[in-house]
């Protein structure tokens, strides 16, 4: 195995992590030894062994283990993607968008491995989907055809993840606006949410994002479906409809209105009276200035 000294190599690559923490790492080198080298390429820089390298950095190694590497910048960026799917500590907006990216380079190397993603990919197979897919793969095993290697199948393989979760991701980093990964990032919405949105243009995830900011996932759901039926303005006044806050509003709204309409024909018409009921009557009307008077003072 090649040695390097470590100050010669070049840490330049945005999928590197090379500021967690590496405790545990350095417990197992030191217990084990060194399972996997660190990767190069000819320009001395890292392409994949971040966390190794911090660990061997942190314990004071001069000369490192090395694999050096000469695939080309595409080959090269994908085995530092490659490195970075498998870890459990990407955040989900990085995941996504090293899955995205990852996709785009493998088919850019592998012209024939092209495959289309788009929104019907989201969709639950039914059963009986699953058992016509379960039989067409028997048959072509048995025909030995050879089936073309996605980079979605590769990933699957790799990770473990569905299919359909490795194309829900790509599609989430692919067509959600700006705002909307801002309000994942920021955790108002989840990948749930942002399933649904990415099924409208860019512009109106923008328009209605700050109507379902922290909204359950059906909220979402059925907003989304109501913007595909009488768009965005119309779908934005049925959410403000069924807001809680607005339904308060509508009710002081309506009292208010019938209380007036009692006050003016109580004034109009002289119809004071004296005892208890009026003095209560005061306080209530005293009680409800204050409150109108620091409502009022809100809005203005």
């Amino acid at each position: 195995m090649e040695m390097m000294p470590i100050t010669d190599i070049i840490v330049q690559n945005k999928y590197l992590r090379t500021n967690t923490n590496v405790d545990t790492l350095i417990e197992s080198i030191e217990n084990i030894g060194l399972i996997s080298p660190l990767i190069i390429n000819q320009e001395n820089k890292l392409i994949a062994g971040g966390r190794r390298y911090s660990a061997l950095k942190q314990m004071g190694r001069e000369e490192v283990p090395i694999i050096k590497v000469d695939e080309g910048d595409l080959k090269e960026e994908l085995i530092s993607i490659d490195e970075n799917l498998v870890r459990k500590n990407l955040t989900d907006l990085e995941f996504e968008n090293c899955l995205r990216r990852g996709k785009e380079i493998y088919e850019k190397l592998n012209p024939e491995s092209v495959e289309e993603i788009t929104i019907k990919d989201l969709a639950r197979p039914s059963k009986k989907k699953v058992v016509e897919e379960e039989l067409n793969e028997e048959m072509m095993a048995q025909t030995e055809q050879a089936e073309i290697r996605t980079f979605v199948k590769d990933t699957a393989e790799k990770t473990g993840l569905s299919e359909r979760a490795i194309k829900a991701a790509i599609l989430r980093d692919r067509d959600s606006s700006h705002s909307v990964k801002s309000a994942r990032l920021n955790g108002e919405l989840g990948a749930t949410q942002a399933n649904e949105l990415i099924k409208l243009p860019q512009d109106i995830q923008e328009e209605i994002l700050p109507y379902i900011r922290e909204k359950a996932s059906n909220v979402v759901k059925d907003l989304v479906k109501e913007v595909q039926n009488v768009g965005a303005k119309e779908a934005i006044e049925k959410v403000l409809a069924k807001d809680p806050l607005t339904t308060d509003f509508r009710a002081i709204k309506n009292t208010t209105k019938r209380l007036n309409r009692s006050l003016v024909k109580v004034i109009t018409e002289n119809r004071f009276v004296d005892g208890p009921e009026r003095e209560d009557a005061l306080k209530e009307l005293a009680s409800l200035k204050s409150s109108i008077d620091e409502l009022m003072e809100f809005y203005n």
